[in-house]
């Protein structure tokens, strides 16, 4: 029974991935066509620093689901652990792609500082922003809720930069109406050069965790405490180390020692192995375990980090 709600965990956490990869390439195209029509309208180097960041989305998002399609693929005779690795490269490209549209975005601004333009149609301009953020909000809600539910962290990476795209569309949203309906035509390009600040600074975040994913990087020692915990409170257990843990994308990967009464016969210490793996996957759903059994009191080599 149990094994059976583990496969339907993974199934549902599996759709949610797929279903937030869908939607987030869905509204970065959207984006794209109404960002451009108001760039249009409106010559603002504002508008065109988030427009630069929604076609940047268009990428980092058709990467993110080619990635999270592939990292789902179920393990081969290649790939005993998995695919789930891709995520982390889908992420570390995502970062390397919000530093460039922020680069672009300085150039642009910078020159835009020089050589000052009035921003037109402001009405447009500002409708399609505010259109903009409310259905940006609307997939960044439904994308947490696909992270707490999976941990996912290419659709957390897709996360993060659509959240930078709230702040640069409100930021947008203030300069608009300040350049056009003042003298203040200097804001326009500030508030571009300040967009690329913030996102040059968001990449940081992305990279670290996709970095961390890709070095095999131990997962949060609170977690490790709670793995600890569950194998030690199976009775039959007299002792716990060498544990080593990894990130596979959206799963953790996990592997120690259980110490247990050298009068333990076999069958026995498959039944308190299983009993112990079937706990911690209730906790971790969908993680890939490697248990090894000793006798206490056996001397052995431990693990020098433990």
């Amino acid at each position: 029974m149990a094994a059976s709600d583990n496969k339907s965990d993974t199934r549902t956490r599996d759709r949610l991935i797929r279903a937030a990869s869908y939607a987030s390439l869905t509204v970065a195209l959207s984006l794209v066509f109404a960002k451009l029509w108001a760039w249009q309208a409106t010559g603002a180097i504002s508008i065109l620093s988030s427009l630069a960041d929604s076609i940047l989305d268009v990428l980092a998002s058709a990467i993110t689901f080619v990635a999270v399609r592939y990292a789902l693929t179920p393990a081969d005779r290649e790939h005993r652990f998995g695919h789930g690795k891709t995520e982390g490269l889908a992420a570390l490209a995502q970062s390397v792609i919000i530093a460039g549209s922020a680069l672009y975005v300085c150039y642009e601004a910078v020159g835009r500082l020089l050589a000052p333009e009035p921003v037109l149609q402001p009405i447009t301009g500002l409708t399609v922003i505010l259109g903009s953020t409310l259905l940006t909000v609307a997939l960044l809600s439904f994308q947490r809720l696909v992270v707490r539910r999976t941990g996912s962290v290419a659709i957390e990476a897709d996360a993060l930069h659509y959240k930078t795209d709230v702040i640069v569309n409100l930021s947008v949203a203030i300069a608009i109406p300040i350049a056009s309906w003042t003298n203040w035509t200097i804001i326009d390009p500030l508030v571009g050069i300040g967009v690329a600040v913030y996102l040059m600074w968001s990449t940081y975040g992305i990279a670290t965790k996709s970095m961390d994913i890709l070095l095999d990087r131990e997962i949060p020692e609170a977690e490790r405490q709670r793995i600890r915990k569950i194998a030690l409170a199976n009775p039959a257990v007299m002792g716990f180390h060498d544990l080593r843990t990894r990130s596979g994308g959206s799963r953790y990967i996990i592997q120690f020692h259980l110490e247990l009464d050298p009068q333990t016969t076999l069958v026995d210490t498959h039944v308190i192995l299983d009993a112990v793996e079937e706990d911690i996957r209730r906790e971790f759903s969908g993680c890939e375990l490697i248990v090894h059994a000793d006798p206490v009191g056996f001397p052995e080599q431990r693990d020098r980090f433990e």
